[in-house]
């Protein structure tokens, strides 16, 4: 049985349903996998999100952080085990130079999972991304978030038949099944409530309040569709280190609701009742989440999207503005006073959010294990064994 190990930095909560979900779809395959993981650093718990895997194949490592900025995990014993060892491309991880010697030297079969460097972000040197360019081609095979990261990949000498776009995706299939269950009369009741009125236009936003997601942008916007669309409401969920200058700055405004953190079934229902969701700042995976619940996505240009910001196609379920505020307040409301477009883009919402799914996902990355194991013939490879401590010779 061929094995597979993902080493991951740490385990954040949105995964653990994909790594359960490949480990049954590569079991049927005949392929072990094993996902490596490590306890969060003072910073990352500050976020609260992390989670475990099953013991079954989930593998709970030491990690030692130098200087705040790199890492070093002990899962060279599983290394040795594996056939196949996929890692994130990062200069952070310090085995990286490691594995890609390993690869270099046919002595183990390494691939990539992630971004790539086709993103911009500011706090990244030149170095660095000098580094990531140069080791684009050095594996042996690439999963790539999306197709415009597949694309990339391609014109910086890694080849199309050595990368698989994985279509990254959270488990929308509980927020899918929340809103399949909600009565027309329900979510009427509850916008009344909420706003006053049956008939509110309302724009929402979920997740973090933070820089990077642009409140202010967010929040001026709104005033300007306000003053244009009178029956326009607001309606924001979430937390982070923007929720004290949003309470502040919206004291005066009761048609702007900050509801705080929502889960389950009152975050669905909120879903439900919306006729847009809106992204003044980056948007990664809430995409998915949008299209699940067949909301049009009103978002700005900006060159630190994620890459899950190529499934937002402009005019067909969605619309990208300029990153202004009377740019995007544009854009809402030429959504909401025109229902046709309204329409047609929610139609367009509800086709993409039954295409970008977690069970879609794990196809795309089973097929490509599949694939890369076929293609590079690990089993010509040279075993790489390596003793366990305080041993001086074991099989692996």
């Amino acid at each position: 049985m061929p094995r597979v190990l993902i080493i991951q930095a740490v385990m954040k909560q949105y995964r653990v349903p994909f790594f359960t979900k490949l480990h049954a779809a590569l079991l049927k395959d005949g392929i072990e996998l094993t996902v490596a993981y490590s306890p969060q650093n003072s910073r990352e718990a500050l976020r609260q999100d992390d989670d475990e895997l099953p013991l079954e194949f989930g593998h709970k490592v030491d990690a030692y952080w130098f200087a705040d900025r790199f890492l070093y995990q002990s899962v060279l014993l599983e290394i040795s085990r594996a056939d196949l060892v996929i890692v994130n491309p990062e200069n952070k991880y310090i085995l990286n130079p490691f594995l890609l010697l390993l690869s270099a030297l046919r002595l183990k079969t390494v691939a990539f999972w992630g971004l790539g460097p086709m993103h911009p972000y500011r706090f990244r040197s030149s170095l660095s991304e000098w580094i990531r360019k140069k080791q684009i081609g050095m594996v042996d095979w690439w999963f790539a978030y999306t197709e415009t990261v597949a694309e990339y990949l391609c014109q910086h000498d890694m080849p199309a038949a050595r990368i698989t776009n994985v279509q990254n995706a959270t488990d929308t299939a509980e927020l899918r099944r929340l809103l399949a269950d909600f009565q027309e009369g329900e979510i009427t009741r509850a916008k009344f409530e909420l706003t006053g009125s049956e008939t509110s236009k309302i724009g929402f936003y979920c997740g973090l309040l933070g820089e990077i997601k642009a409140i202010p942008l967010l929040i001026d916007a709104a005033r300007l569709v306000r003053e244009r669309c009178p029956e326009f409401h607001l309606v924001i969920v979430g937390n982070g280190p923007g929720r004290p200058w949003l309470e502040k700055a919206i004291a005066k405004d009761p048609w702007i609701h900050y509801l705080g953190s929502k889960f389950g079934r009152e975050s669905a229902l909120l879903y439900k009742m919306a006729d847009l969701f809106l992204m003044a700042g980056t948007a990664g995976l809430a995409v998915v989440d949008s299209f699940a619940a067949g909301l049009p996505l009103i978002a700005t240009q900006l060159p630190i999207h994620p890459p899950e910001v190529s499934y937002l196609r402009d005019g067909e379920n969605g619309r990208m503005t300029a990153h202004t505020a009377h740019a995007f307040a544009d854009g809402i409301v030429e959504v909401l006073t025109t229902p046709p477009l309204l329409e047609k883009l929610r139609h367009a919402a509800e086709a993409a959010g039954a295409k970008y799914t977690i069970e879609a996902m794990v196809e795309n990355y089973r097929t490509g294990i599949n694939q890369c194991l076929a293609s590079t013939n690990y089993t010509s490879r040279i075993p790489l064994k390596l003793p366990r401590y305080g041993e001086t010779n074991v099989d692996a």
